[in-house]
């Protein structure tokens, strides 16, 4: 945020009946309650107002009509004034609140004094894991500890190659590999809630991923967009090669690649794109691993399961639940590895591990694979390695870095706020449920029901500051020589973090132990098979909540993301799930059918837009959830603020320099400037392809299109483009 405080002649936006806001005069004399022409309210003259004041003043471009652009309004100013780093594919209010989260973390990390011996905490830990991963371009490359790996992980002999001698070559059938190296990435499992039976953990397994290149580049390796990406990716692989096999031939390199490429292009089309995964219902399927090997006699699944359970001193029957979500591909994968020639299956197995850990052991490979990304999100230069570092840590370590951070950086007023918040939306919300027209009472008195179990975890896990707890999480990290190679303490670390997870099967489910992310995290996320919505204490700051601004503000930022993650306990996935988290159709077939069809509302009007940059189309399919809770949460939140404005019979304050903007512009703008951002044209390209959120310009544009109260807020006549009519508005919650 910009510290600049305001001074000489004070500035403000006048209301005009076609363009809300329009421009900035100068005013000489202020009172403390100022009377105007739409009543009696209060100026905040905080400092932490004016902060807030001069923030909204930069971010907005008063000679666009809000009416016809709200985002290029709210956040035209910034934009123009904002450069994408060249470390970053896109640049906004997240990635400015996460660059001061990091540099948190990197101080409070560099402050251990950490050493090596017989005594050290977990946060000792984490500080020498984090140093040691500062010191690694400084260092040769560990080719000793990358075979460490590769060896314990079978392997050893990778890659096979023409001259190579390896019993792998006379392998008959993929069945005989997999039982030697374990899945792999072809299949992967979780231990997750079971979806039946709520007090068990579960095998869970799914459609295999693709992290480094996605699904329709692999597929569609020669489209003109792709090739730049495919090269790219290519001599990411020639790099992993030459890496562990000095001797091999430029030419073999190129061949070997060439094969993996198109490997996994094939894996790849035996996957379902995202749009085609959203009927949990539908993908579902509970069977135990004996049903599974009946139906599938060649692929041994307790076996392979047993490989990986046995890390844990876990010994699988045949007769153990599983949770099968992706049987279409699992079929046609058994189908696929019959006629998969295994040196092939071994050394794309290969490959994924290397990719896995040998970026953090070469030089070659890290620029290899700085490549790809350069290729795909147009980033133009690699960060720091110090926020690579705490990046790093703060994932894998996420329980001690949050524990870090809270102790830091906790706001107990925040915490308050966010809380009252989600009681005064949950009251909205439940109006909206007991007044909508198009539930029956059967499924409305469920859904009532819901949203009153819904549970909100805000800032840190009631466990967060139990240093014996978070111990007993990584008990498996032995003591650390800060002097040894990063891959190998990272290593540690992984592998006590796939121990701890393998040996929650045969413990009890139990949903205060259960956080799905850090508490240093800036983002907020709501998940339906435990029907909770979880505000890290990392988003509880900066333009999302300050305490001590007008309500407005706070209501506009994280109010609608509270609305958004509430929302998505009713959206298209999040309503297939009970009050308590079940997976199950508590919905009447009636009912159900009436959503669709307004959820096509949503898939229609989102799935028509084309950004002309990219002469491509959103995918409305793939993002309706994450839409439906944009235009639920603003709704909730508006709905939620407006019933305290009544409740206070008054205005709420306003701030210095922006005296004749009201609360409610307030909140619109407040909400807009959380989405402000710039996206390289690689990223946005990705974002459009894969992910479930719609970029920041229509999350802002359409929903607030799809509201009365916006227009009548900006005073947005019929004939303005922000204004939509009726019946081509789409509204669910």
């Amino acid at each position: 945020m910009n510290l600049l405080i305001l001074v000489s002649a004070l500035v403000w936006m006048t209301l005009t009946t076609t363009r809300g806001i329009e421009q900035y005069e100068d005013l000489t004399q202020h009172a403390q309650v100022w009377e105007g022409g739409q009543g009696r309210y209060n100026i905040c003259r905080t400092e932490v107002c004016r902060k807030r004041a001069k923030m909204i003043i930069d971010s907005l471009d008063t000679s666009v009509d809000p009416c016809k652009d709200f985002y290029s309004f709210a956040c035209g100013g910034w934009l123009k004034k904002t450069k994408i780093p060249k470390t970053k594919s896109s640049y906004g209010s997240f990635n400015s609140l996460n660059d001061k989260l990091l540099k948190t973390l990197k101080g409070i990390l560099e402050g251990i004094p950490y050493r090596k011996g017989q005594h050290q905490s977990v946060t000792d830990k984490a500080a020498i894991a984090y140093h040691a991963c500062k010191s690694v371009p400084k260092v040769c490359d560990r080719i000793d500890v990358v075979y460490d790996i590769m060896n314990a992980s079978a392997l050893g002999d990778w890659p096979i190659t023409k001259t190579s001698i390896s019993d792998i070559k006379n392998m008959t059938n993929c069945s005989d590999l997999l039982l030697r190296t374990g899945f792999g990435p072809i299949l992967r499992y979780d231990i997750g809630r079971d979806s039946k039976n709520l007090t068990n953990f579960v095998i869970q397994i799914d459609q295999m991923t693709f992290p480094v290149v996605g699904r329709n580049q692999l597929i569609h390796p020669n489209k003109t967009e792709n090739k730049k990406i495919m090269k790219a990716y290519k001599r990411l692989i020639e790099a992993t090669l030459g890496f562990m096999t000095f001797s091999i031939s430029t030419s073999e390199k190129s061949k070997i690649a060439n094969e993996l490429i198109a490997f996994e292009g094939q894996l790849a089309n035996l996957t379902d794109p995202p749009e085609k995964r959203r009927d949990f219902l539908t993908l579902y399927h509970r069977t135990t691993i004996t049903a599974l090997q009946h139906n599938f006699s060649t692929f041994p699944l307790l076996d392979l399961l047993n490989w990986e359970f046995s890390k844990a001193d876990i010994m699988l029957t045949e007769d153990e639940t599983v949770e099968l979500y992706a049987t279409d591909y699992y079929k046609k994968l058994v189908d696929f590895l019959e006629s998969t020639k295994p040196e092939l299956l071994f050394n794309y197995i290969g490959l994924r591990i290397m990719l896995l850990w040998a970026p953090h052991a070469s030089r070659d490979i890290r620029d290899a694979l700085f490549g790809v990304k350069k290729a795909t999100s147009g980033i133009q230069e690699m960060p720091p390695r110090w926020k690579e570092c705490t990046v790093l840590v703060n994932s894998a370590m996420m329980e001690i870095t949050g524990y870090l951070y809270v102790k830091e950086k906790f706001s107990p007023e925040a915490k308050d706020e966010v809380e009252d918040l989600v009681s005064r939306l949950k009251e909205v919300f439940k109006s909206s449920l007991e007044e909508n027209h198009w539930m029956d009472k059967a499924t409305k008195e469920k859904a009532l029901r819901k949203l009153d179990q819904m549970e909100s975890k805000i800032a840190y896990p009631k466990w967060g500051l139990n240093m014996t707890f978070l111990e007993e999480l990584y008990h498996y990290v032995p003591q650390l020589d800060p002097t040894q190679a990063f891959l190998k303490i990272w290593h540690f670390i992984a592998v006590n973090n796939g121990r701890k997870k393998l040996e929650k099967l045969r413990e009890p489910y139990n949903k205060d132990l259960e956080w799905i992310v850090g508490a240093a995290v800036v983002n907020a996320f709501y998940d339906p098979a435990t029907n909770e919505m979880v505000y890290p204490s990392g988003i509880l700051q900066g333009v999302f909540y300050q305490y001590g601004l007008p309500r407005s503000i706070n209501f506009g930022a994280i109010g609608t993301v509270v609305g958004h993650e509430m929302t998505h306990g009713f959206d298209d996935t999040g309503s297939q799930f009970d009050a308590n988290g079940r997976l199950e159709q508590w919905w009447t077939n009636e009912t159900r059918a009436k959503f669709d069809k307004k959820a096509l509302c949503f898939k229609r009007q989102y799935g028509s837009v084309t950004v002309k940059s990219l002469n491509l189309t959103l995918n409305g399919n793939n993002t309706v959830g994450e839409n439906i809770a944009d235009n639920g949460g603003i709704r909730t939140a508006f709905k939620a603020y407006n019933k305290l404005l009544i409740e206070q019979h008054r205005e709420d304050a306003r701030l210095e320099g922006l005296e004749n903007v009201s609360g409610k512009q307030l909140f619109f703008i407040s909400n807009a400037m959380v989405w402000c951002n710039k996206a390289r044209e690689g990223y946005l390209r990705e974002l459009i392809q894969y992910d479930p959120h719609t970029p920041n310009r229509y999350r802002i544009n359409i929903p607030m299109g799809n509201m009365e109260a916006f227009s009548t807020v900006f005073k947005c006549s019929e004939k303005s483009k922000m204004y939509r009519q009726k019946k081509d508005r789409c509204m669910l919650w």
